[in-house]
């Protein structure tokens, strides 16, 4: 299985050390690390890159930071996806999206990475409800009110 590792613009790593913990022959990680410290072992890696959804489009499985850009995309994509809590931040603000996510079956949300292993193993027999996004229309509207141009 060919799994990708994205954690956005904070660094993340006792994600990365759990993923080494437990590598396994059939499973092949690539990961952007941000400015992480710690070097992942389970793959290559990488800290940015400009072209980030071709690695979401070859992989079978992403394992996400619970940032609402990442996720949202890998939603609307319908991509297997494991949205995790950074528990290396200081900040509590991504509960409100794993608890959005986890409450409507949209991905498999991992809060405690002891479970991580189980949740890559299970990740084939999970069945996440269809995702739609609601398309902003009023933008003519907010535009005319402003006496601005679309």
């Amino acid at each position: 299985m060919n799994i990708f590792v994205t954690v956005g613009h904070t660094r993340f790593d006792s994600l990365f050390r759990c993923l080494d913990s437990f590598c396994r022959n059939d499973w092949h990680f690539v990961s952007q690390m941000s400015d992480g410290k710690y070097l992942p072992k389970s793959g290559p890696y990488f800290n940015y890159t400009s072209d980030i959804s071709k690695y979401y489009t070859q992989a079978d499985l992403v394992i996400s930071h619970a940032g609402a850009g990442t996720v949202f995309t890998l939603l609307e994509m319908a991509k297997p996806t494991i949205v995790v809590a950074n528990t290396d931040r200081v900040d509590t603000h991504q509960n409100d999206l794993l608890k959005f996510v986890e409450q409507n079956k949209f991905a498999q949300v991992c809060r405690d990475l002891n479970q991580m292993e189980s949740m890559i193993a299970n990740a084939a027999n999970f069945q996440a409800a269809p995702y739609w996004s609601d398309p902003f229309f009023v933008t003519d509207e907010i535009a005319s009110f402003l006496k601005v141009t679309p």
